[in-house]
C-alpha cells in the first residue's frame, strides 16, 4: 500500500510539472502578443483629426485599425523563430511560433472567427476520373449515387457501383474507364465492376487529399492564427475552424476558387464583330417568327450554366446588388435583341465609325450577362461562330463603372479542351505593384513552361489579322473569367509574366497564395458555416469566465462549510482536476468554447459528486462508532463501486457524444471523457494520500458540524408506499409531453432543418413582430425572429435561397436581409458596416448536413440508452435493475423535450431544439443513471447485509441513507447549473435550462421510477 501512495506522489508531481510546462506556451505567446501591440501602438497614430465626422471618421478608424494590424502582424513575423526565453536547452521550444502551436486555444464563439464545412463534389471526382464520358447509364448512375447519399450509409463510389447496377444488371463500368490511357493495364473490357472501383478508388482518394492538402495550404497561407483543418474519410467532407478571421467573404473566395489558371490565344475584335452582328440578325428573325420576347427568368440562370462546351465558359458576372433586377421581366426590342444588352466594341470617332481593337468585343451590365449567355447559347447562334472561338467575361468590372463586365473573344483548339498553357507550370508566385502602384501578381514558370510561353508569345507579336501585321494578346484566364489580356509587345524569354487588372492588395495577395498551392483537384461547396463576430466573443469570454468563476467559488465554499476540514480536501482534489483536465485539453489541442466550458462545468460537478459520495460514507463509518481514520478506510472502501459504476455509465455517454456529435458537441463529449478520467484519479487516489498525509502530521480532521453531520439523520421515508402516486404522476407527465411533441412539435434550430440564422445589433430597441413583417417582403417568406439577450439585439432564421448553388448566394442574402432591416436604424449602416459591424454572427447549414445532424442525434440517443443498459445489465447481473434504469431514462428526455414543445412560445429566451440540446439531454441521461447507479449500489449491498428482510424494507432503507448524498449532489450541481443559466451567457441558456429540469427530473426519477420499478418487478419473478 505504502508503495502505490509513493507512485501515486510521483505520478502526480510529474503530471503536475508536465501540465505547467504545457501551459507556460501560453503565458509566453502573450508575453511576445503584448510587446506587439506596443509596437503598433507606437507607430500607429490612433487620435483622429478634429474636422473628421459621420461616414470618413469611421473610414479612418477603419483603416487605422488595418494598419495596426499590419503593424502588429509584422512585428510577430519578424519574431516568430526568436527565443523567448535565451537559454541553450529551452531555445527551441520557447519561440513565439512554437508557443502558439501549443498555447490554450479559444474557440469561435469566445474569440469570434468562421467556421465552414466543406462538401468536396465527389460527383466531380468521378467525372474527371473518366474524362466527362458522356455515357448516358454512368452519368444517370452519378446522378442517382448523389441523391442515395442524403438516405443512406456508405462512400459515393460503393453508391454510385449500386445505382449502377440498378439501371444496368448486365452493363460493365469498365467500358467507360477501359479506353482511358490512364488506365491501361489497370483497367480492361473484362474486368469486373468491383475490380474497376478497386482501382478507382485509389485515384479518387488521391484526388480528395489532394483538394484537402491546397485547402490546406491556402488557409496556412493566409496567415489565420490557430486554424483548425480537418478532412472526415468516406464522407468528403473537410471541417474549418479559422478563429479571429473578420473577412468571410476573402475566406469564402480563396476556399472556392478552384485556381484553374490558363494562357488562352485571343482574336482580335474586327475578326469576330461580323460574326455577332449575324447573330444579331439571326436573333432578330427568329424572334420575328417566334413572337417570343426573351425575358430574364430564373430559368434562364440555370440554362447558362450549360454554354460552357462549345462558345460560352460556365462563367456570369452577376453582382449581388444586381440581384433584384435579375428578376425582373424585362422584354428585349425585336430591333436589335442581342445590341441590346450586350454594347460592341465600336469606337465613334466624328461622323465615322471603326472597330476598336484588343479581343473584349464586347460591354455588358452586370444583370444583363445571363441574357447575353442565353441569347448566344442559342443553337441556331452557336452554329454562326467559328468552331475555334470561345467568349468569356471578364473577372472585374471595367474600370470605375462597378458594374460592367467586359466579353473577350478566345482562340481554342477545337480538338481539345487544354489551354496551351496552364498553371501546373508556374514554380512561383508573389504580390508586388506596377509603376503606378497598382497591385498584380508576377508569376514565374518551369522550363517547360518558360519555352511554351516564349512559342505563344513569338507567335503573338508576328500574328497576322486580315493581311495586315498585329502584336496580339493573350487572355490571362483564372476559372473561366478573364483577369487580363495584355498585348504582347514582343518574345519573352525566362518564363515570367504578371497578372494584372487587379485593384485590392488583398485579392492579389489571395492570387498569388492561390496559384502558390495549386489548383483544387475537385470543385468544393460550403454547407454549414458560422461566423462569430469579435465582439459577440469577448461577450461570451466574459459570460463564460464569469460562470467559471462562480461556480468553482459558490461549490467550494459550500464544500467547506458543510464538510469542514474534509471539505479543505475535497476541494483540494477539485482544484487539482480542473488543472490537469484544462492541461489535458491544451496538449490535445481543443478549442475551447461555451460548450467545453459547460463540460468543465459538469465535470466539477461530477468531481463534486465522488467527493460528497465519499464524504457520506466517512460519516456514515463515524457515526457507528469508528474511529475517524478507520472511518477514512472502509468509506473509501465502501465508495469504490458507487463511484466507478456511476462515472463509467457517464463515460458512455461521452463516448457516444465523441463518435456521434460533430463540431462543438463531440468538443464537449471530449472534455467530459478527460474530466471523468480527472475526477476518478484525483477524488479516489489522490485525496486518499492527502487524507494519509493529514494523518502523519496528527491534523485534526473533522467531517461536518454541529447542524450537518445530523440534517439527514432522522429521515425514514417511505418511498415506496407512494410508488403508485409517482407511477400516477410520471404517467400523466409523459402523455402531456408526447401530446406536446405530437401535435405542437418544437422549435428546430438551424442546424436540425437547415437554412440561415443571423444575430444582429441595432442602435435602439426593435420589435420582432415588425422586423418579421418587413423580412417577410424582403426574404420572400415568413423568417423566424427571435429577441437575442436584450431588446436591441434579433436572431433571424430563414430558407431563403438555402439550396442555391450561385457563388453570390451569401452577398444576396446578406443584401436582401439589409434592404429589409435598415428601415429599424436611426443612423442606418452602409451594407459593408451592416455586414462587419451589425451582424454578431451568422450560421448556414444546407439540407444534407442538417439531416446528418438529426441522424447523428438519433444515433447518438439510441448507442447511449444501449450501452447504459448493457452496462447495467452485466454490472449487476439483473435484468429487473437494467430494466428499471432504462424506463427511467426514457422517462426523462420525453418530459424535458415535452417541456421544450410546450413552454417554447412561453419562455423569454430561446427553446430552440439543436446540437446543444442534444448535448443537455445524453448529459442528464449521464447523471440520472449516476444517480440511480448509486441507489442500486447501496440497494445490492443492502440486499446482501440483510438477504431474510422484506424489499420493500430494504429498499426504503438504502434509498434513505442515500438521500444526503442524492441531495448534497442536486444541490451543488444545481449550483453549477444555475450559474450557467444566469451568467452563461445567451447562445447556452437553453442548454443550461435543459440541465437545470433535466438534474430535477433525474433525480425524482431514481428515487420514484427505476426503483419502484425494480421492486415491482423483482417482487413479481418471487411470486411467480
Amino acid at each position: 500500500m505504502q508503495n502505490l501512495k509513493g507512485v501515486i506522489k510521483a505520478f502526480t508531481f510529474i503530471l503536475v510539472i508536465v501540465c505547467l510546462i504545457q501551459l507556460s506556451f501560453t503565458f509566453m505567446a502573450k508575453v511576445v502578443e503584448r510587446r506587439a501591440d506596443k509596437v503598433a501602438s507606437s507607430q500607429v497614430n490612433t487620435t483622429p483629426p478634429a474636422d473628421l465626422k459621420g461616414l470618413n471618421l469611421i473610414m479612418w478608424e477603419d483603416s487605422v485599425e488595418q494598419v495596426f494590424k499590419t503593424v502588429r502582424r509584422n512585428y510577430l513575423d519578424s519574431v516568430s523563430n526568436n527565443p523567448i526565453i535565451d537559454v541553450w536547452a529551452l531555445r527551441d521550444f520557447y519561440t513565439y511560433k512554437f508557443s502558439r502551436e501549443h498555447e490554450l486555444s479559444l474557440g469561435l464563439d469566445l474569440k469570434g472567427g468562421m467556421s465552414l464545412i466543406m462538401e468536396i463534389e465527389e460527383d466531380d471526382v468521378l467525372r474527371k476520373l473518366a474524362y466527362n464520358s458522356k455515357s448516358e447509364i454512368f452519368n444517370k448512375a452519378i446522378e442517382n449515387a448523389k441523391k442515395a447519399q442524403t438516405t443512406q450509409q456508405g462512400d459515393f463510389l460503393s453508391l454510385f457501383k449500386q445505382e449502377f447496377e440498378k439501371l444496368s444488371p448486365n452493363a460493365k463500368i469498365a467500358a467507360v474507364f477501359a479506353p482511358i490511357e490512364a488506365y491501361q493495364g489497370k483497367i480492361n473490357i473484362n474486368s469486373t465492376n468491383d475490380e474497376v472501383i478497386t482501382v478507382l478508388r485509389k485515384d479518387f482518394n488521391a484526388a480528395i487529399h489532394n483538394t484537402f492538402q491546397v485547402l490546406k495550404t491556402r488557409i496556412d497561407q493566409f496567415g489565420v492564427a490557430s486554424p483548425n483543418i480537418s478532412l472526415q474519410e468516406n464522407t468528403g467532407r473537410i471541417i474549418l475552424e479559422l478563429p479571429g478571421v473578420d473577412d468571410p467573404n476573402r475566406v469564402r473566395k480563396l476556399l472556392q476558387q478552384t485556381a484553374q489558371l490558363e494562357f488562352w490565344d485571343t482574336y482580335e475584335t474586327e475578326e469576330v464583330i461580323n460574326y455577332l452582328g449575324e447573330a444579331n440578325t439571326t436573333l432578330r428573325d427568329l424572334q420575328a417568327k417566334e413572337k417570343v420576347a426573351t425575358t430574364d427568368t430564373t430559368q434562364a440562370a440555370s440554362d447558362s450554366t450549360s454554354l460552357g462546351n462549345q462558345l460560352f465558359g460556365d462563367n456570369t458576372a452577376t453582382a449581388a446588388a444586381d440581384s433584384g433586377a435579375a428578376k425582373q421581366d424585362t422584354s428585349l426590342s425585336n430591333a436589335n435583341p442581342l445590341w441590346d444588352v450586350l454594347y460592341p466594341n465600336i469606337i465613334t470617332e466624328g461622323q465615322s465609325q471603326r472597330t476598336g481593337d484588343g479581343p473584349m468585343v464586347g460591354r455588358a451590365f452586370g444583370k444583363d450577362t445571363m441574357k447575353v449567355n442565353r441569347l448566344l447559347g442559342r443553337k441556331e447562334i452557336k452554329n454562326i461562330f467559328p468552331r475555334d472561338l470561345q467568349l468569356l467575361w471578364g473577372a472585374h468590372p471595367l474600370g470605375q463603372t462597378g458594374n460592367i463586365y467586359g466579353l473577350y473573344a478566345i482562340k481554342r483548339n477545337p480538338a481539345s479542351t487544354e489551354a496551351p498553357l496552364t498553371g501546373a507550370v508556374i514554380n512561383d508566385a508573389y504580390q508586388s505593384f506596377d509603376q503606378f502602384g497598382t497591385p498584380e501578381v508576377d508569376i514565374s514558370m518551369n522550363a517547360m513552361g518558360a519555352a511554351k510561353w516564349e512559342q505563344m508569345t513569338e507567335a503573338a507579336v508576328n500574328s497576322q489579322v486580315n493581311g495586315k501585321s498585329v502584336k496580339k494578346c493573350i487572355a490571362i484566364v483564372l476559372d473561366n473569367r478573364v483577369f487580363s489580356a495584355p498585348r504582347v509587345q514582343q518574345k519573352i524569354s525566362g518564363g515570367r509574366s504578371q497578372i494584372t487588372g487587379i485593384d485590392q492588395l488583398d485579392e492579389a495577395v489571395d492570387l498569388a497564395n492561390i496559384l502558390k498551392s495549386g489548383k483544387l483537384e475537385a470543385q468544393t461547396q460550403i454547407i454549414e458555416e458560422q461566423i462569430i463576430g469579435p465582439s459577440l466573443g469577448k461577450e461570451s469570454i466574459r459570460a463564460g469566465l464569469m460562470s467559471l468563476g462562480i461556480g468553482f467559488l459558490l461549490v467550494f465554499l459550500f464544500m467547506v462549510m458543510y464538510y469542514s476540514r474534509s471539505g479543505v480536501i475535497a476541494n483540494i482534489a477539485m482544484f487539482l482536476n480542473m488543472f490537469l483536465l484544462i492541461s489535458i485539453l491544451v496538449s490535445l489541442g481543443a478549442s475551447f468554447t461555451l460548450p467545453s466550458m459547460a463540460g468543465i462545468l459538469l465535470t466539477l460537478a461530477m468531481a463534486v459528486d465522488a467527493n460528497v459520495i465519499i464524504n457520506e460514507r466517512v460519516r456514515e463509518e463515524i457515526v457507528r462508532g469508528k474511529g475517524v481514520r478507520l472511518a477514512v478506510e472502509e468509506g473509501y472502501q465502501h465508495s469504490y463501486n458507487a463511484i466507478i459504476d456511476g462515472n463509467l455509465t457517464t463515460m458512455v455517454i461521452a463516448i457516444v457524444l465523441m463518435v456521434f456529435g460533430l463540431g462543438p458537441i463531440a468538443g464537449f463529449g471530449r472534455v467530459l471523457f478527460w474530466g471523468i478520467l480527472t475526477s476518478l484519479f484525483t477524488a479516489v487516489l489522490f485525496s486518499r494520500v492527502v487524507f494519509d498525509s493529514a494523518f502523519k502530521r496528527n491534523i485534526q480532521l473533522n467531517f461536518g458540524n454541529k447542524f450537518t453531520m445530523d440534517l439527514f439523520k432522522h429521515i425514514h421515508i417511505d418511498f415506496m408506499g407512494k410508488r403508485k402516486i409517482t407511477y400516477v404522476i410520471s404517467s400523466v407527465l409523459i402523455l402531456l409531453s408526447l401530446a406536446s411533441i405530437i401535435f405542437y412539435g418544437f422549435d428546430y434550430g438551424v442546424d436540425f432543418k437547415g437554412g440561415r440564422s443571423y444575430v444582429v445589433q441595432f442602435d435602439k430597441d426593435v420589435k420582432t413582430e415588425e422586423i418579421s413583417k418587413a423580412l417577410t417582403v424582403s426574404l420572400d417568406g415568413a423568417p423566424q425572429i427571435k429577441t437575442y439577450g436584450s431588446n436591441n439585439q434579433i436572431s433571424v432564421t430563414t430558407a431563403y435561397m438555402i439550396e442555391s448553388t450561385a457563388p453570390n448566394t451569401d452577398s444576396i442574402v446578406e443584401a436582401k436581409l439589409f434592404e429589409g432591416l435598415k428601415p429599424f436604424y436611426t443612423d442606418a449602416p452602409s451594407f459593408d458596416g451592416f455586414r462587419t459591424k451589425n451582424v454578431k454572427s451568422s450560421i448556414k447549414i444546407e439540407a444534407s448536413i442538417a439531416d446528418d445532424i438529426r441522424r447523428s442525434a438519433l444515433w447518438a440517443f439510441f448507442f447511449g440508452i444501449s450501452g447504459v443498459f448493457l452496462y447495467i445489465f452485466v454490472r449487476f447481473r439483473k435484468w429487473e435493475y437494467a430494466t428499471g434504469s432504462i424506463l427511467a431514462l426514457v422517462h426523462d428526455p420525453i418530459i424535458v423535450m415535452g417541456i421544450f414543445s410546450a413552454f417554447r412560445q412561453v419562455m423569454p429566451f430561446s427553446l430552440e431544439i439543436d446540437q446543444n440540446i442534444v448535448a443537455a439531454v445524453l448529459t442528464l441521461i449521464g447523471y440520472s443513471v449516476n444517480d440511480t447507479v448509486v441507489v442500486f449500489d447501496r440497494i445490492r449491498e443492502t440486499l446482501n447485509l440483510h438477504p431474510t428482510r422484506p424489499l420493500i424494507q430494504n429498499v426504503n432503507d438504502s434509498i434513505n441513507q442515500t438521500l444526503s448524498r442524492t441531495i448534497m449532489t442536486v444541490v451543488t450541481v444545481l449550483i453549477v447549473s444555475l450559474i450557467l443559466f444566469f451568467f452563461g451567457g445567451t447562445s447556452i441558456r437553453g442548454f443550461s435550462f435543459a440541465l437545470i429540469v433535466g438534474l430535477l427530473i433525474g433525480t425524482y426519477s431514481s428515487i420514484f421510477v427505476a426503483s419502484p420499478i425494480m421492486v415491482d418487478l423483482m417482487s413479481r419473478k418471487k411470486k411467480a
